[in-house]
């Protein structure tokens, strides 16, 4: 029973691990870079710069949280930083891609030969960033309980 128990542990930070850098570290960081670069070269309106602070922002926290969250095996004190980071994290880039989708369904007709409206480009390129704030809290939380109830292996 040991065995499968470390080596889920070991499953669940590694896709902890891969969608927090895929997610958050890459798509919405490098799409803030992207509205940063283009209100700088004058192509975006200035909104976008605040969109960009706060998907930066986001994106940070939730990978802090992830970070306290693979410390908060060995460290414990970590498991409340991690799920609150991890919700902070998560409400920011859900609010600014609330914020980006309603302002592109304004403003920019669709994209390519389908007329794909671009909000929908932005909510399937930013959405999962839902998966490790998910994992995050719920690990988090499991592993507060464990400790708050002397579960802990």
């Amino acid at each position: 029973m040991r065995y499968f128990h470390k080596a889920g542990s070991i499953f669940f930070s590694i896709i902890l691990l891969l969608s927090a850098v895929i997610y958050p570290g890459f798509m919405a960081i490098l799409s803030a870079a992207g509205w940063l670069y283009n209100v700088r070269a004058g192509n975006y309106p200035p909104v976008f710069r605040s969109y960009a602070v706060w998907m930066l922002a986001g994106s940070l926290l939730l990978l802090t949280g992830t970070v306290l969250c693979l410390l908060g095996k060995r460290f414990r004190r970590c498991n409340v930083p991690a799920a609150v980071s991890a919700i902070a994290g998560c409400a920011a880039c859900l609010a600014t891609l609330y914020q980006l989708m309603a302002y592109a369904d304004q403003h920019f007709p669709g994209i390519g030969e389908s007329m794909q409206p671009v909000s929908a480009l932005y909510r399937d390129r930013l959405l999962p960033v839902l998966l490790p704030a998910v994992l995050i809290v719920g690990c988090s939380i499991c592993r507060h309980w464990q400790t708050a109830h002397g579960i802990t292996k």
